[in-house]
């Protein structure tokens, strides 16, 4: 039997999984009409119970769409880091099931890739690598962030593979990545605890204060963030002319639509009892605090009115990607500022690209050039490190630095975090 290679990128927000299946299709002289592309499901990384008190694990809560209003979503992670493998397990078998095809799913001929959030905590990793190996019995194992499976799926001819900068702004958080000769530098990594989870939670309570309470549907404020918002390329003209950016968004009626929409020309025409949401500068504000990360504590009644607060350094996307840049090696600096790459769906912002390009043209040296790299080879935002594991997984170092099961029986436990675990610095 053929080992299969199953790659998971295990988001906060999203599940991302698959299998390779051109190592597959070679191994069974399939023909090229038969060759079926390798691409991952995206599960939802969470349980959820609704108001009547069913229970959902996955996606299994999208085909009960009349239930979002009063979801209750409980995730395996916290802060970033996966603490609940009670909670994980139950989604992984889920995912199992969702991506397996006529044959069952057998992880002692798997070769595993996984992901995992950067400078985990040691004990953390353990319990994962524990379920892998002893819950699930695959029979190799590469654990790695996100980050460094990038430059296996950026395009060569546009960005250099050994010199990548990756920008990767999830659900959590933004993490600043720099990669040298496709390796983690670790000095160099940095986190802004910004992601779309914060986001929503500012947009939460600017709509709950200025129009509904909708702070019982956490799915409908994501698709108002993510159908809605975006950054203003500068920031204080958008503000002055916030009018202009007025939009209208139609709430769920569960007769006509149970996600909503944002009212276009080409709209179909709504009821009259449809609630509508006018948004103005609640659009750029939310999304602003990537780059004045004040307007956290501005939004809250607290800590607006706290002057040690107020006259604290908040370091902002900006300063963190320079500080970033400038902690590597002299010689790679200008090198890195110009392979800087964007992943993770919160990039998806609109303007998100350009105005990174703008700040970063202010603060680095003239004579360096600044170029920001998204939507490489058609890949989704958030599907790049899965693709980048997808590649990896064709490649003979694979062999090299994952562990194997008896290996992992022989060494210990520790044995993982020796190999895989961040560098101590």
């Amino acid at each position: 039997m053929s080992k299969q290679h199953l790659i998971i990128d295990n988001g906060s927000y999203n599940i991302k999984a698959g299998f390779n299946l051109d190592t597959e299709n070679t191994n069974h002289n399939n023909n090229d009409d038969d060759t079926v592309l390798s691409k991952p499901v995206k599960i939802f990384n969470a349980i959820t119970k609704t108001k009547d008190g069913l229970i959902h694990i996955g996606n299994q809560f999208k085909s009960h769409s009349n239930a979002y209003s009063g979801l209750q979503i409980k995730r395996p992670y916290d802060q970033g880091h996966l603490t609940s493998w009670e909670t994980e397990k139950p989604i992984w078998d889920y995912t199992f099931d969702q991506i397996q095809s006529h044959k069952e799913i057998e992880p002692s001929e798997i070769h595993l890739i996984l992901t995992e959030t950067p400078f985990q905590l040691p004990q953390l990793s353990s319990n994962t690598d524990q379920i892998i190996f002893e819950e699930y019995g695959f029979n190799d194992y590469y654990r790695c962030i996100p980050a460094s499976l990038v430059p296996f799926s950026v395009d060569p001819l546009s960005v250099n593979q050994d010199f990548t900068l990756v920008i990767d702004s999830g659900f959590n958080s933004t993490w600043i990545i720099p990669m040298i000769y496709q390796k983690v530098y670790w000095e160099g990594v940095k986190k802004l605890p910004v992601g779309g989870n914060l986001l929503n939670g500012l947009l939460k309570e600017i709509i709950n204060f200025r129009h509904y309470d909708i702070s019982e549907d956490p799915i409908l404020i994501n698709t108002i963030k993510e159908s809605t918002c975006f950054i203003a390329e500068d920031f204080n003209k958008t503000l002055q002319n916030k009018k202009e950016q007025m939009c209208e968004f139609i709430l769920p009626d569960f007769k006509t639509t149970t996600t909503g929409f944002v009212k276009t020309k080409d709209s179909p025409s709504i009821s009259q009892d449809s609630q509508i949401l006018k948004l103005y500068d609640e659009r750029f504000v939310v999304p602003e605090t990537l780059y004045h990360p004040e307007i956290i504590f501005e939004m809250n009644s607290t800590t607006a009115s706290s002057s040690v607060i107020q006259s604290a350094p908040i370091k902002n996307l900006t300063d963190l990607i320079v500080t970033s840049i400038m902690t590597c090696p002299e010689i790679t600096r200008p090198l890195l500022s110009s392979n800087i790459v964007l992943v993770g769906g919160t990039t998806n912002l609109k303007n998100f690209k350009s105005r990174l390009t703008n700040e970063l043209t202010k603060e680095l040296p003239s004579k360096w050039v600044v170029k920001v790299h998204d939507n490489q080879n058609d890949i989704p935002q958030d599907e790049m490190s899965w693709y980048g594991g997808l590649n990896l997984s064709n490649d003979d170092i694979l062999n090299k630095i994952s562990i194997s099961k008896k290996e992992y029986f022989e060494h210990g436990s520790n044995w993982c975090q020796k190999q895989f675990g961040f560098k101590n610095i």
